[in-house]
């Protein structure tokens, strides 16, 4: 066996390594990928903090990282303050829905209905489908809770909190010592691979930084256009509703599915708790929709060339084959890392098998 051969033998097993510990502690290294985030977000400031001096002596790191630390985490307590209200009023309207009187508005259309499955033996004598619709909706309403949402109380608090605890602890110490993640990740690296590792980080590191930038850039920009076109709109809780846009808009292609599904129940239950007649509540549906489709398109054909193509470099098709391939195997969380984990592994290949590609291109 050569040394090439060797080598090659060593790079998959290294890979294998890695994907496998992946795939065993996936939680712990979203608490590392939620810290890295972090440490992006924070690291103009921390750039500027330590330009400040106070006679003659510039800020120690540890300071810079603790107020860059405090003041990420306020902003996202702000917005956690002013979201969380708005999400427990629109649970408590949903419980406070009158059924009845929205199946007396559409009484006329569900006569039809039940008069054609009448016709056609698809309904038994004596039941009124609006009766059983009534009884279901209710039913469902009794069953939308707390416990139901948020599942046990006291899992879930301790899983924030070791959620929380780590992604601190791990975000200060990115911010104060400055590629800490891939310092350890090398340490890790065979010594005669080591070389490589330097030249795959110097490429990992700029793409990915403005990947995530822009990501951020994109979901901050999606989240303000929906809220905003909404409030315009006149479309009730218009907040909440470009919050969850902007929240949900980190899933490829099927977030905003999800956040447009939401903004229409947000919509529909805050007009029918205003005791809006149902002719106003399809428009306001028609609004919700129109201002999300509006959104998507600028998205696909402004935002998501512009990310995707200038940080990472590839095709919107190669990107969303990735994503459809991702989301199969590990669904939501796979297509969320989708282009991360394909835009390091191109780098890998094109490091230590680019040149057999360049060798085939040549003999054809």
């Amino acid at each position: 066996m050569n040394d090439s051969t060797r080598r090659i033998i060593l790079i998959i097993v290294v890979l294998a390594v890695f994907i496998a510990a992946f795939w065993y502690f996936t939680d712990i290294f979203i608490y590392i990928f939620a810290a890295f985030i972090l440490s992006i977000l924070g690291g103009p400031l921390m750039k500027v903090l330590q330009k400040i001096q106070f006679k003659g002596r510039t800020m120690p790191q540890s300071v810079a990282a603790a107020i860059s630390l405090v003041v990420i985490f306020a902003v996202l307590g702000l917005a956690t303050y002013i979201i969380i209200p708005l999400v427990y009023n629109e649970i408590q309207q949903l419980g406070n829905i009158d059924t009845t009187h929205i199946v007396e508005g559409l009484q006329a259309t569900f006569i039809q209905i039940e008069t054609f499955l009448a016709q056609h033996h698809l309904l038994p004598q004596g039941v009124s489908l609006s009766k059983v619709l009534v009884s279901q909706v209710n039913s469902l309403i009794a069953d939308i809770n707390f416990s139901s949402i948020f599942g046990n109380v006291v899992d879930i608090v301790k899983g924030l909190f070791i959620f929380a605890f780590s992604v601190v602890f791990m975000t200060f110490f990115a911010l104060k010592d400055h590629h800490i993640f891939w310092k350890m990740l090398k340490k890790m690296i065979p010594t005669t691979l080591r070389d490589n590792f330097d030249n795959i980080l110097a490429a990992t590191k700029s793409q990915l930084v403005r990947y995530f930038t822009g990501v951020f850039l994109e979901m901050v920009v999606v989240g303000l256009l929906d809220g905003f076109i909404c409030y315009l709109l006149g479309v009730p809780n218009a907040l909440l509703i470009g919050f969850m846009a902007g929240l949900l808009n980190i899933i490829p292609y099927v977030g905003p599915l999800i956040a447009a599904a939401i903004g229409m129940i947000v919509g529909v239950t805050s007009s029918l708790a205003m005791g809006m007649p149902l002719s106003v509540i399809s428009v306001i549906i028609i609004k919700v929709l129109g201002t999300f489709l509006a959104v998507k398109l600028t998205d696909d054909f402004i935002l998501q060339p512009i990310i995707y193509g200038k940080s990472v470099s590839a095709h919107p098709l190669e990107i969303f084959i990735v994503i459809l391939i991702a989301g199969k195997v590990g669904g939501i969380w796979g297509m969320m890392f989708a282009v991360p984990a394909y835009t390091l592994v191109r780098i890998i290949v094109k490091e230590f098998f680019g040149h057999y590609f360049i060798e085939m291109e040549e003999q054809i």
